[in-house]
């Protein structure tokens, strides 16, 4: 498998996770001939893969694996496994295309937080720690009276999830798109458009996926804070380039950074959320991905025009009806009044 010549670091990891997913599935069906794929061989990988006894497995003497995954990863690796065969049916024409047998999908999470938990969430990431006891159910105080916060440096090592999660709730963007989000023009990553206040979820010279990511206006929530956190950077750059820890004429690009050296982060958000969780009193259901849950629920309780909302948040139409279109308060209205008169 040949690595692409771009020189994209994103196009590089990608094709480094999907060696990895490859050499995953190569360690169970890598002496299996195409003719062998069948359905209860594919049961069997998943049982190889979940940790699941199984007297096939036993019987052929494959190994345990190191650590086991969910189903769901399953499901995932033989949707590749799938592909993989129908790309080289596609080339060279195989006489039978085994057909690949997958887990039941399971439904998708479609948790959302309250206002009072999104306050409770963006208050963590502050340094502010939620006191949940049914009597208080405030933000904790001193014996002095004033609020307590976390120490200097762990609010210092929050401020970047603390931009996450107000972009996310007011853009609705996902996580990598949120990550990758730059200040300035760029075809070759997201960026935000300050001066018409469109937010560019995907750069001019980027492939097109199913992860659709449409332009957005703006919204009046989320675009203060842009501005301050524009101005902040602008001084931020000027201070790193100062002490050495930036060149001259580079200037800090990701909206959601380091906060030491204003590079971009490394990788996802973990450590840090797991914490905002805690001192925000919230559980583990609560992930990164709750905030584009979130955005799509408050666009549908504030009643928005269904085919604006979905252009918005890069879905079709249907999907938003079908996960969001509850929370409408025009929701089957029709028709749940149509037996209320009398005749």
């Amino acid at each position: 498998m040949k690595r692409p010549k771009s020189n994209d670091p994103r196009a590089l990891a990608q094709h480094d996770l999907l060696l990895i997913r490859l050499l995953d599935l190569n360690a169970f069906f890598g002496s299996s001939m195409v003719a062998d794929i069948k359905a209860q061989l594919c049961r069997d990988f998943v049982d190889w893969s979940t940790g699941t006894p199984n007297e096939n497995n036993k019987r052929k003497g494959i190994p345990a694996r190191a650590s086991t995954v969910s189903d769901q990863t399953a499901r995932r690796r033989l949707e590749d496994l799938r592909a993989a065969i129908n790309a080289y049916h596609a080339e060279y024409v195989l006489s039978v295309v085994p057909k690949i047998t997958l887990p039941t999908k399971s439904e998708g999470r479609h948790r959302w937080l309250t206002r009072n938990e999104a306050a409770r969430l963006l208050g963590a990431a502050l340094g502010y720690v939620w006191d949940g006891a049914p009597e208080r159910r405030t933000w904790k105080r001193r014996e002095d009276g004033t609020l307590l916060r976390r120490e200097r440096w762990i609010i210092r090592r929050r401020q970047p999830t603390a931009r996450f999660i107000l972009i996310g709730l007011y853009s609705a963007r996902r996580e990598e798109t949120i990550r990758r989000t730059q200040w300035v023009a760029t075809t070759t990553h997201p960026w935000m458009n300050l001066g018409g206040m469109v937010y560019l979820g995907r750069g001019a010279a980027e492939a097109r996926t199913k992860k659709r990511r449409p332009p957005a206006k703006i919204a009046m929530r989320l675009r203060p804070h842009l501005l301050r956190w524009r101005g902040l950077d602008v001084k931020r750059s000027a201070e790193l380039r100062k002490t050495g820890l930036m060149a001259d004429g580079e200037q800090i690009r990701f909206i959601v950074h380091r906060t030491h050296d204003g590079q971009p982060l490394a990788g996802k958000i973990r450590s840090a959320w797991e914490g905002i969780l805690e001192d925000a009193g919230l559980d583990e259901d609560v992930v990164r991905h709750t905030l584009r849950h979130t955005a799509a629920t408050w666009l549908m309780q504030q009643g928005t025009d269904l085919w604006e909302a979905a252009g918005w948040l890069g879905m079709t139409v249907e999907q938003l009806e079908e996960n969001y279109g509850h929370h409408h308060p025009d929701f089957q209205n029709e028709a749940a009044q149509a037996f209320g008169g009398r005749r």
